[in-house]
């Protein structure tokens, strides 16, 4: 058990001036100064805020059998709230002073499984099964509506759920040969997020936004998503969105093999080893687009050398079949429509020395 309390305070002002040095003042001066302020917008805030959390965990275990552990868990946890230091998005040119802090997450989770080893202990067999629901998710988000907001902000989701199973496999027959098999099913959704900031399709420029009223409803009817020239909602309904940066399914398998050798008069093994990995698709976006789903992919890697008490040197290859995939798929801050690509690493190889004192 753990009682936990938070204290903080910020501070973000945001000053502009126009081409003449003159301060652009938050209100008033006309339509240019209008014009101005909806691009990049004046702002000060104060965000300040405290809070106590109690959390604490529970969990039973049972062993059926020498090696064969059979395991409960439940854990009541928490998320301390947190501050807007980059600016908060700004809606109808007015910046959303609400936004300014995140609510903290109140989580729980639930966990069973079964831990096993077998071959005298060179067999190891893990199986988990694990459900999470988390009120208030803290969700990074970023702004289509004011692009003078050049960062995430962070919000709340109203609730975000994950759980799924995870599978460990391992064995090492002999001291000469091992191998290992992981996989995992995933489903990580927002369940409830109802003001999700509107993905790029729904973005058809920087002041067209549908205004709302004072009870938070859409005035007017959005465009149809992906057409030029329509009215963007100034939020849209994300539950049910699958939570970015989530693969449904990933796996991974490889092996290493080693003999015993002398090497510079050293004693130690010759070894090769070899690693597969591959995850499914996955949305890229804070809110799920059909700009920002990038394709599961398959890495592989290689190793090869010698390995001593105190002395290593091998080779190795990563990204061996030069796979091009993207890290990253994200909506260009201070832009509309633009979509900008952080590709992964491609074919790597190189040699590593070690010395061990």
């Amino acid at each position: 058990m753990r009682l936990n309390y938070d204290k903080k305070e910020g501070l973000y002002h945001r000053r502009v001036f126009d081409s003449d040095g003159v301060e652009v003042p938050a209100t008033g001066g006309g339509q240019i100064r209008t014009d101005q302020r909806s691009v990049y917008a004046p702002q000060l805030i104060q965000p300040v805020g405290s809070d106590w959390n109690f959390s604490y965990d529970f969990t039973a275990s049972y062993e059926l059998a020498p090696d064969i552990l059979l395991y409960g868990t439940y854990a009541k946890s928490f998320k301390s709230f947190g501050l807007n230091q980059n600016g908060v998005p700004a809606l109808n040119g007015v910046p959303q002073i609400d936004l300014a802090t995140a609510k903290p997450e109140s989580i729980n989770h639930f966990e069973a499984g079964l831990k096993t080893q077998f071959l005298n202990r060179r067999g190891t067999f893990n199986l988990s099964l694990y459900r999470t629901t988390i009120d208030d998710f803290q969700a990074s988000l970023i702004s289509t509506r004011d692009p003078g907001l050049v960062r995430p902000y962070i919000a709340n989701a109203e609730q975000a759920r994950s759980q799924g199973v995870e599978v460990d496999f391992q064995l090492r027959p002999t001291d000469r040969f091992s191998f290992y098999a992981t996989g995992a099913y995933t489903d990580a959704k927002y369940t409830k997020f109802t003001t999700a900031p509107p993905p790029p399709e729904y973005t058809s420029g920087a002041n067209s936004t549908l205004p709302i009223d004072g009870n938070g409803n859409i005035i007017g009817t959005p465009g149809a998503p992906g057409v030029p020239g329509g009215q963007s909602p100034p939020y849209v309904d994300a539950s049910g969105g699958r939570l970015p940066g989530v693969s449904k399914w990933s796996f991974s398998v490889g092996g290493e093999a080693n003999t015993p050798i002398s090497l510079f008069g050293k004693d130690g093994e010759l070894f090769g080893g070899v690693d597969v990995s591959y995850r499914s698709n996955f949305s890229s976006n804070p809110t799920p687009s059909i700009y920002t789903w990038i394709d599961g992919y398959t890495i592989t890697n290689f190793r090869a050398g010698f390995r001593g008490d105190n002395f290593s040197i091998y080779g190795w290859l990563r990204n061996a079949f030069d796979t091009n995939y993207y890290d990253q798929l994200l909506v260009g801050p201070g832009n509309t429509g633009v979509i900008a690509g952080i590709p992964g690493d491609p074919q790597t190889w190189g040699a590593t020395v070690r010395f061990d004192f």
